[in-house]
């Protein structure tokens, strides 16, 4: 490696101000060390772009729009999607402005390798590209920088929504971006902002919550945390609606109303892009009828006219080929593909994800470059996009040093700070679902007294004998797509860093102590998931071989206080986790009735579940005395776990989803419209705790106001006192229960929440903010294409869903918090039901706005 690839990085300057926004501020960032632009060279920032751009060619400009993915940094290795002879070629014969490592298989995992591969590749593309422009290179870093050996892996994103915990999981998140940038690379696919509303969904476990209001919170707070540091951005993800398949499946049609997108589905993105961030990645599927690559309202009108977001917007996977092959809006034909690639770009599309077939970065070129002489696309489009994509590595420093510091990444993957901030992020996801009295003294199962013995089952071997119980701790987007490995752990191969829960169990308590029976989980076979049934999947993934039962008879009746089964789902990602059932697979429930049917009635039986969705029902959890939902806790959470088990965790999560009874019964959630089924089997917020908290003196203050407007502080205050024998943690959570308007208004809606921590006998008032922009509504007949407001009315609020303990904030004039922005194709701007002065006023200002 040569001396010019290592660099102080100074982050310093002038009244302590972040590289980015001190350069932005002055104006005195340039493109000088990259395009052959003299150091010293007094240029100001626009116009220094607008040269680079004059004199590169329309080839030029499309390879800078591209992004494929690369399963090598050996620039002689064949490149087998680019329809060049090698991956050099990418740079020297296309001038590929960013590249990828993603899928089960990524170049390195090696933390060091992987930065000075990235170095290595970013000097040859330097040398041999047309203008010497650096690249910027994108990762999965989507729940920690769990994508390098050895890296702190977060809590899934169910498991951050559970903690109600913005500024932890910021926090958190900050590391992240630090060992992005350590490990040289600049852009993380994160974070993802999608709704949990279909638990049918193979990526619900990538959801915050099913609340609006939670979600919003979490993805700001992850959105400013990944862009702390200066040489990463953020890449909010997917705009707009993907969570929300009309059929369950992923990347299928969405149809959702106008009220529904914009009231529910939308504000998240528009709260998280308040604080900025360099990207924004597209929704694969498609929206009422129209692939939201295709759609200039969404790309063009809604994210950057009325969010005013700046950045690069970039395509998901392969998405331009997936106008053809899934949406079927063109023929799959070279003028088909040609066809894909000018309607993306001119509804809003700056840069494309190539890989895997469909367009190749070739095409792509070859076809920018036709639709620009053909007079389809004009080259001031293209300008455009290049211009954003040039000013984001401005902004990230890639002209002043496009090479990576290679002396931090050891001192931060897998630091303590960070694996200590892990497991507190998990042990706050940890919800107990239930806690029953398992024997005559009354008393809960949990927590253990530790002097027990314990019997562990349930899924956590390979065929070859090898635990791989880690795989579902974990989750996917760890180590790889589809989880470590691919699924197929080999013995001494990657891993995380952080313990198991076997591993903690066999620190605290005694080998005499704990028998582990485990049963047959592979997930080697992931690739042939869809193709399979249900009953399929389930039978190729976990067994219960005679063997394994043979021994669990043997064992369960001297467990004669405690039975631990582990219960669950392997890792899984998009189409390979979509599911038509949640109850647990045959073979757990069949482990369950093996150990019911050996046990004795007073035996404590313990379900602990590790799931990125909620899989089991009553017809399962009837047998337990106790369950802890434990999602998929990555590092910290065998720790979490272990703890939460012996009671040195007091466990404070609350889901962030409702949990249904039979997946007939989808989609079931806490703020539906009136007159939908909402009868789950554990709703949103349930979570148990071992010590019990009561709530008085419930008030809001001011209890009126006139007509709501950005920053109003509106509180609720509530005296809450720890009526238990055990210290613990409680998260308030504040509810509008009952409001009445013009439309219909949310059976409930999260309006604000705050956690505590409280001793025994010990009192707290806690004041909650009331987020007014969550009463919001779209007012006006069914087309739903009025301004948000926030209608004149009475909000009760309650500190519970069920409105047990209520009081009222009484809104005396309607209006709006956030965005009042018109959507086009409707007059009536105001939502009155007419169409007068005051809307033809808002629409004179809006097209002056567009100007």
């Amino acid at each position: 490696m040569s001396d010019q690839h290592d660099t102080d990085d100074a982050s310093a300057n002038e009244g302590g101000q972040s590289r980015r926004t001190f350069m932005k501020a002055t104006g005195a960032a340039t493109v000088a060390g990259a395009i052959g632009v003299g150091a010293d060279s007094v240029v100001a920032q626009g116009q220094t772009i607008n040269e680079l751009i004059a004199d590169m060619s329309v080839a030029e400009k499309a390879g800078q729009m591209m992004q494929p993915a690369i399963g090598s940094f050996d620039t002689a290795t064949e490149e087998p999607f680019a329809q060049v002879d090698t991956i050099g070629d990418l740079f020297s014969e296309l001038g590929t402005g960013s590249v990828l490592a993603g899928g089960s298989s990524p170049p390195t995992l090696d933390p060091e390798e992987l930065v000075a591969s990235i170095n290595d590749l970013q000097e040859y593309n330097i040398e041999h590209s047309p203008h010497g422009i650096p690249f910027f290179f994108g990762i999965d870093g989507v729940h920690g920088a769990a994508y390098v050996d050895g890296a702190t892996a977060l809590p899934q994103r169910l498991n951050m929504g559970a903690t109600r915990d913005p500024d932890l999981i910021e926090d958190a998140e900050e590391h992240t971006s630090d060992v992005i940038a350590a490990t040289g690379c600049h852009e993380t696919f994160a974070p993802t902002i999608e709704l949990q509303r279909d638990p049918r969904w193979g990526r619900f476990f990538e959801g915050i919550s099913e609340s609006t209001k939670v979600l919003a919170d979490v993805s700001r707070a992850r959105n400013r945390a990944l862009e702390t540091n200066d040489r990463v951005t953020a890449t909010p993800k997917h705009f707009a609606g993907y969570e929300v398949p009309a059929n369950g499946n992923d990347r299928a049609a969405v149809n959702t109303s106008m009220r529904d997108l914009r009231e529910t589905l939308l504000p998240p993105f528009e709260v998280a892009l308040e604080e900025g961030g360099g990207m924004v990645m597209v929704n694969s599927g498609s929206v009422n009828g129209v692939p939201a690559h295709a759609s200039h309202w969404l790309l063009t009108d809604l994210l950057r006219e009325e969010y005013g977001f700046e950045g690069v917007t970039l395509t998901d996977w392969n998405d331009l080929y997936r106008m053809i092959s899934i949406h079927d809006l063109f023929p799959d034909t070279e003028d088909g593909k040609r066809m894909a690639v000018e309607t993306a770009i001119e509804a809003g599309i700056d840069m494309v994800m190539l890989g895997g077939g469909g367009v190749s970065p070739a095409q792509f070129v070859t076809f920018v470059e036709e639709l620009v002489e053909d007079g389809d696309l004009s080259e001031d489009r293209i300008d455009e996009s290049v211009r954003r994509i040039l000013e984001l590595k401005q902004d990230l420093g890639l002209f002043e040093e496009p090479y990576a510091d290679e002396s931090k990444v050891s001192d931060l993957v897998g630091n303590d700070e960070s694996v200590r901030t892990s497991t507190q992020l998990a042990r706050e996801s940890m919800v107990l679902l239930k806690n029953d009295p398992a024997t005559e003294d009354g008393e809960p199962a949990l927590p253990l007294s530790g002097d027990e013995s314990l019997l562990v089952t349930g899924p956590g071997v390979n065929p070859d004998g090898l635990d791989n119980r880690i795989l579902m701790q974990h989750g996917g987007w760890t180590l790889g797509w589809q989880g470590i490995e691919g699924g197929g752990l080999s013995e001494g191969g990657p891993r995380p860093a952080g313990k198991t829960m076997m591993d903690v169990l066999e620190e605290r308590l005694s080998a005499e102590q704990i028998t582990h029976v485990p049963t047959t989980l592979d997930r080697s076979n992931w690739w042939a998931q869809p193709t399979l049934t249900d009953h399929e999947q389930a039978e190729s993934t976990y067994r219960f071989t005679d063997h394994q039962r043979s021994d669990l008879e043997s064992a369960a009746p001297d467990a004669d206080a405690v039975v631990v089964v582990v219960v669950g789902e392997a890792p899984h990602n998009e189409g390979f986790g979509d599911r038509d059932y949640l109850r647990l697979p045959e073979a757990q429930r069949e482990v369950v009735r093996t150990v019911v049917e050996n046990t004795s009635d007073d035996t404590p039986i313990i379900g602990v579940e590790y799931a990125g969705s909620p899989r089991g029902g009553q017809q399962t959890f009837q047998h337990m005395d106790a369950v802890l939902f434990a999602g998929q806790p990555a590092t910290g959470g065998g720790t979490a776990v272990v703890e939460t088990l012996l009671g040195e965790n007091n466990p404070s999560g609350r889901l962030g989803f409702s949990w249904p009874r039979e997946v007939g019964d989808v989609p079931v959630t806490h703020n539906a419209w009136s007159g939908n089924l909402d009868d789950p089997l554990y709703p949103y917020g349930h979570g148990l705790s071992y010590t019990t908290f009561e709530y008085e003196n419930l008030s809001v203050t001011p209890p009126k106001i006139g007509s709501p407007s950005a920053g109003q502080n509106v509180r609720v205050t509530v005296d809450v006192t720890n009526t238990g024998d055990l210290p613990g943690e409680h998260v308030v959570e504040v509810y509008n229960t009952q409001s009445y308007g013009t439309v219909m208004h949310p059976d409930r809606r999260v309006v604000g929440y705050e956690r505590v921590r409280l001793d025994p006998g010990q009192t707290e008032t806690v004041a909650v903010r009331v987020d007014l922009a969550a009463l919001e509504v779209v007012p006006g007949d069914v087309p739903g294409l009025g301004s948000k407001v926030v209608e004149a009315t009475d909000y009760e609020l309650a500190v519970d869903p069920d409105g047990d303990m209520t009081t009222t904030l009484t809104v005396q004039g309607k209006g709006s918090v956030r965005r009042a922005g018109h959507v086009p194709g409707r007059f009536d701007v105001n939502g009155d039901g007419q169409v007068d002065v005051f809307d033809v006023m808002d629409i004179y200002h809006y097209t002056q706005h567009r100007r």
